[in-house]
């Protein structure tokens, strides 16, 4: 290695000024050391590094700034360490600091919203967001149905990136999921930490792409360090296990949290959020209209001849068997309740509808929790898959990635 480490960083930030809290988190401590090195205090920045250290003793980023800065009141060093490992670790430090430096420094997210989350079931008092490009998980709160940011944290995902495919490409999934359990630390080997929440990985959209794999969850770290770096996990989203134990009060496997996984997050206004919102309110409504003016042909308008696939059935097979279904139906009435609605990450006009669904008619009644994946094609919204919502129960198998 020719470059000493802190002249990496000089190379990697520019210089804005970053407002200190009043209470001084974890990232807030590595972020006032690199400002500090950034306007050359470096007394100051071993001086908070030292207290970092003390406060994080297991912080290996922390650690690394430590004897960097000790070595640099001797003077400018040529090398640091030796061996591939250290390039590594350099690499992994460095991607680090920019993650949270630019997270940081960026505060726009605060006054906008998340594309992909426009409606909240009352059931679910919290909602997690991923956004893997920028190493971060955010917690909303339900504010009547509006999505309002409460917390966020650093995080690691898979070696590979976002975007899996298949087991063992080492890839973190982009979908919508939802929490199907929680696994006690005591039931765990420390590389997963203070205790692990697995995800719904593979859902059914997953399934119609042929994804494989599993054992996907959000869990904490190994005790011999305070957090890995941001490409670092087999395909789980992993916290430090201070965050986790903060994250576990937002989460819960009884109610089925919903955890949607971005490649990465992109941000509303209010109006654009309010439009998109009333827009797809406004297909689900006209949908059930259609069903409930017991006209087939008005109703099978809303389904896509060319995509649709459900319930083993094509369009052909579902359209006969629904007009033979309702042939002699007098009354259908329907009703919805728990209303989610998500813009699906990483796929351009998909749109996922989850809700409660009371189903009654002169012959037959029902109620299910359902799921509509929609798809938008020639500026006309359509059905591409129907299904019952399900939520598995998983073990405490290790990931199968």
């Amino acid at each position: 290695m020719k470059t000493f480490f802190i002249s990496v960083l000089l190379l990697c930030f520019q210089s804005p000024a970053f407002a200190a809290e009043l209470q001084v988190s974890y990232e807030q401590s590595i972020l006032d050391t690199i400002r500090n090195i950034q306007t050359l205090n470096h007394a100051q920045a071993l001086d908070s590094t030292r207290k970092l250290i003390k406060q994080y003793p297991n912080s290996r980023l922390g650690q690394m700034l430590y004897a960097d800065l000790l070595l640099a009141k001797t003077g400018p060093l040529a090398q640091i360490g030796s061996g591939i490992s250290t390039d590594l670790a350099l690499r992994d430090f460095t991607q680090e600091i920019q993650l949270r430096w630019q997270h940081g420094k960026n505060s726009t997210y605060k006054n906008l919203l998340p594309e992909n989350i426009l409606f909240m079931a009352k059931s679910q008092p919290y909602m997690i967001l991923v956004d893997q490009q920028n190493s971060r998980i955010y917690v909303y709160r339900n504010q009547n149905g509006m999505p309002v940011l409460e917390t966020d944290y650093f995080i690691t995902i898979g070696l590979k990136g976002p975007g899996k495919q298949k087991r063992g490409d080492q890839k973190t999934p982009v979908g919508i999921y939802h929490v199907t359990r929680y696994i006690d630390d005591q039931e765990l080997p420390d590389l997963y930490g203070r205790g692990a929440f697995p995800i719904s990985y593979p859902n059914a959209w997953d399934v119609r792409k042929q994804r494989t794999g599993g054992g996907i969850w959000i869990h904490g770290t190994p005790s011999y360090t305070y957090n890995r770096s941001p490409l670092a996990s087999n395909g789980c989203i992993v916290v430090s296990n201070p965050d986790f134990s903060n994250i576990d009060q937002y989460i819960s496997a009884d109610i089925n949290t919903p955890v949607i996984v971005a490649q990465q997050v992109n941000w509303l206004t209010k109006n654009q959020w309010q439009q998109q919102r009333r827009e797809m309110k406004a297909i689900l409504d006209n949908w059930i209209s259609d069903w409930e003016s017991l006209s087939h042909d008005q109703y099978r308008q809303n389904y896509s001849q060319a995509e649709f696939y459900a319930y083993n059935r094509d369009f052909k097979k579902w359209d006969g068997h629904k007009r033979r279904a309702n042939r002699n139906k007098t009354r259908i009435a329907v009703e919805y309740s728990e209303l989610n609605i998500f813009n699906y990450p990483s796929e351009e006009n998909l749109v996922l509808m989850q809700f409660r669904q009371n189903y009654e008619s002169n012959n037959f009644d029902l109620k299910s929790p359902k799921e509509l994946y929609w798809y938008k094609d020639n500026n006309q919204w359509k059905i591409v898959y129907e299904g019952t919502r399900i939520f598995p129960k998983v073990g405490t198998k290790m990931v199968e990635n």
